[in-house]
């Protein structure tokens, strides 16, 4: 199973499938001794494969194949985890959270017209900065989880990260000076 060069569609199709024939039942039950449910053994065991077919050309060259797998699927149990940690971290968040009472129909208004202003201002950036502002903003993940699930590194995560805030602001200061989008003057 080892290769140095590329291989074609057909020949990376049946590696796979020979991988996947050889290792399923290993990585399945190596995620459901570390897992609380069968669900979420499957869920590691996919995202392994998926792995697997994404970066197959490495795979095949791995001198040990299933310890590659082991470590693809040890790193997802504890993506897993993580996730699973911070669900009650992020709902006692959004617990604490002060609740604000709308004062008057005015504030609704102005919120309502920031909203829209800042939702025009993100679609104005590239789908590169939309979605790191994304993974940082919506799903509170850190510089180094987002350097992994983009493939570059840490520092370069910061750096992307701090331009795609920047553009946002540009944009959401430069959407201050244009008139509002929706409704009428209430003059």
């Amino acid at each position: 199973m080892r290769s140095s060069q590329p291989i074609g569609q057909q020949e990376a199709t049946e590696q796979f499938e020979e991988l996947y024939r050889e290792h399923y039942r290993k990585i399945l039950a190596y995620a459901r001794r570390r897992t609380h449910s069968i669900e979420d053994a499957n869920d590691v065991t996919a995202a392994t494969f998926t792995v697997a077919w994404r970066k197959l050309d490495a795979l095949v060259g791995a001198d040990e194949p299933l310890a590659w797998l082991y470590g693809v699927a040890y790193r997802t149990v504890l993506s897993q985890r993580r996730a699973v940690a911070k669900g009650p971290r992020l709902a006692e968040k959004i617990a604490a959270q002060p609740v604000a009472a709308v004062e008057s129909i005015e504030s609704t208004v102005a919120t309502r017209d920031q909203l829209e202003r800042a939702t025009a201002a993100a679609e104005t950036l590239s789908e590169a900065d939309r979605e790191i502002l994304r993974l940082v903003g919506w799903e509170d993940l850190s510089n180094a989880e987002v350097a992994e699930i983009l493939g570059i590194s840490k520092p370069l995560a910061r750096t992307r990260l701090l331009r795609a805030r920047r553009r946002l602001q540009t944009a959401y200061a430069k959407s201050q000076h244009d008139p509002p989008t929706g409704g009428t003057p209430c003059d």
